[in-house]
This record gives C-alpha cells, sequence and structure tokens, in this order.
C-alpha cells in the first residue's frame, strides 16, 4: 500500500495518487469507515453513498472505495459522477447514513482524494472522526465483516436537487441575462446544466466537457490566472454576468460585466445581506481569507458574524 500520512488533512483526504496514496487507501478506508459508522449509530445496516469527480483516477479509486465498503457490510448507493454539492444533497435529502465523495476539489490533476460526512452531510473532521478513520486505515485493523453488503446504482439526484434548489427562487425576479460559465472541464457543469434548463437566462458555456486532464487551465478560480479567459469572454460576448467554479464545483466565483474578478469578499458581502434580509439578527459563519468585509457587513445589517475554518468541517 502506498500510503503517506500526511494525506490525512484537517477535514478531508489529499494528495497525488500513485505517490502519496493508491487503491488499498481507497479500499481500507471503505471498510475503515463501514464500522466507524456501524459503531457510531448502533445499527446492523447501513446505506452509504459514493461518487466521484470525473479526473483519471477517480474510476479505480472509487471502485476501490466501494469495495471496501460492500465487504465491511454496507449497502452502497453510487450516484455516478457528481459535483460536491449533488454529492452532499444526496446524503441528506435521502436520508442515508452518510457517504465518501472521491475529488480533490481545486487541486492540480495528478491528485485526488476523499470527502466524508455523515448522515445530513455532516463533515467528518480531524476532531470529528477523521483521526480514529486514519488510525483504523494506517494500522488495518479493520477486516471484512462476515456479510457482505451490496450496490445500488441511483441515477437523477441532480434533477431534483435543482428542483430543490428551485424552491427557495422566485423565478418570475430573474431577468433574461446573458450568462458566460467556465466550469474549467470540471463537475459544475453537471448542475449548471440542469440549472439553467429552468433560468430565463442565455448560457455562454466554456469548457463544458467533463475532462480529468484540464486542457484548458487548472480548475481552481482562487488563482487569478485561471479566470483570465472568462473575463475576456464575458467582454467579448457582452455577457451580464461571468461565472466559474472549481473541480468539484464547492466554490463558485464570479466576474463582473467589465471583465474583472468579484472579489470574493464582496461577493460574501452581498449574501450576508440578502441572508439578514430575509433572516434579521442571524448568526453568519465565515472564514478570514477574504479580509475585513464580510464581518463589516454582517454586523452593519444586524447579524452576528462567527469566525469558523476554512473548510467544511
Amino acid at each position: 500500500m502506498v500510503t503517506n500520512p500526511q494525506v490525512f488533512k484537517a477535514y478531508d483526504l489529499r494528495g497525488v495518487y500513485g505517490v502519496d496514496f493508491d487503491e488499498e487507501l481507497a479500499y481500507r478506508l471503505g471498510l475503515a469507515f463501514v464500522a466507524f459508522r456501524l459503531d457510531e449509530l448502533k445499527k446492523t445496516d447501513i446505506k452509504l453513498v459514493v461518487a466521484s469527480d470525473m479526473r483519471l483516477s477517480s474510476p479505480k479509486l472509487k471502485e476501490a472505495l466501494i469495495k471496501g465498503m460492500v465487504e465491511g457490510g454496507a449497502t452502497v448507493i453510487d450516484i455516478g459522477l457528481a459535483s460536491t454539492p449533488t454529492f452532499y444533497f444526496a446524503v441528506a435529502h435521502y436520508n442515508y447514513d452518510g457517504g465518501i465523495q472521491v475529488s480533490a476539489s481545486h487541486n492540480p490533476k495528478d491528485w485526488n482524494g476523499f470527502k466524508i460526512v455523515r448522515e445530513r452531510a455532516l463533515p467528518v473532521g480531524g476532531d470529528t472522526g477523521l483521526d480514529i478513520l486514519k488510525a483504523k486505515v494506517l494500522s488495518g485493523e479493520v477486516a471484512p465483516a462476515i456479510n457482505h453488503g451490496g450496490v445500488i446504482k441511483q441515477e437523477g439526484v441532480v434533477v431534483d436537487q435543482v428542483a430543490h434548489d428551485l424552491q427557495f427562487v422566485d423565478l418570475t425576479k430573474i431577468k433574461p441575462l446573458k450568462v458566460a460559465i467556465d466550469t474549467a472541464n470540471g463537475m459544475g457543469a453537471h448542475y449548471l446544466e440542469e440549472l439553467f434548463k429552468h433560468l430565463p437566462c442565455e448560457l455562454v458555456k466554456m469548457n463544458w466537457e467533463l475532462d480529468g486532464t484540464f486542457p484548458a487551465h487548472e480548475a481552481d478560480p482562487f488563482k487569478k490566472e485561471n479566470v483570465i479567459d472568462l473575463g475576456k469572454k464575458v467582454v467579448e460576448v457582452k455577457a451580464d454576468l461571468g461565472i466559474t467554479t472549481d473541480g468539484d464545483a464547492d466554490r463558485i466565483f464570479f466576474v463582473a460585466e467589465t471583465g474583472e474578478p468579484v472579489e470574493a469578499g464582496v461577493t460574501r458581502a452581498i449574501l450576508a445581506k440578502i441572508f439578514l434580509a430575509e433572516k434579521p439578527g442571524a448568526k453568519i459563519a465565515y472564514d478570514i481569507r477574504p479580509g475585513r468585509i464580510t464581518r463589516d457587513i454582517i454586523v452593519a445589517n444586524g447579524g452576528v458574524p462567527i469566525v469558523t475554518r476554512v473548510g467544511h468541517s
């Protein structure tokens, strides 16, 4: 087994595939996670969701992960290729017992990893179970169960997700915008394709085909060089707005009609004002990366700011 202990991060597993970890780690993780959840839930049978992004190593890792889960005694709900938000939705919406997403998020093409959640997509992080899983995986102490589980393939999750999301939107208030979107050949296209079927917008697609080699550029919109092409496209086609997502589509960034990126802090400030108009006095959690503007806007609009660590957990 190729295993660099450093692949266990604060809130997920990530590293270079074939250098830091391989399929054996995926298999052991599957076994360990089933044992971990069975113990937590005090149940004899559980249903766990598995999904993956489009990275070249994802199919093999997913296959090994599922093998471990099945031999651990779980019923695996395989939802196929999915963004991380779609994966979270599947776990929570259908009331499954947890799950693992095979993805390295915004990292380069040679990377891969795993995001792990409990029921309702509650995250498993360093101090909420990931350390326990690390010990089980590295020791190899978890053995297959006497009674193996099985695999159920579930399709159409993203359709249910978009239908759910649109319950919170008044479509009549959305203007007929022209929107340029660069999904960087990542999983954002999966969700946005379905979403924009229902919006009165003209969609200009960029790097829409799923491709784990990321031929256009890295799927990391935090790096400004990865947003340059979108900015040019927005100006070229006279779009009202530009949108870009990272590899597993749990990060979204915006570009103004001028082609200039909208600072993440400004986006979060706008969202905070919207949320506080809907729920006055609400607590809003944020991390400190985009600067003080988020906190100031939350306070100015009557909210309670709560600093959190970076990451889902």
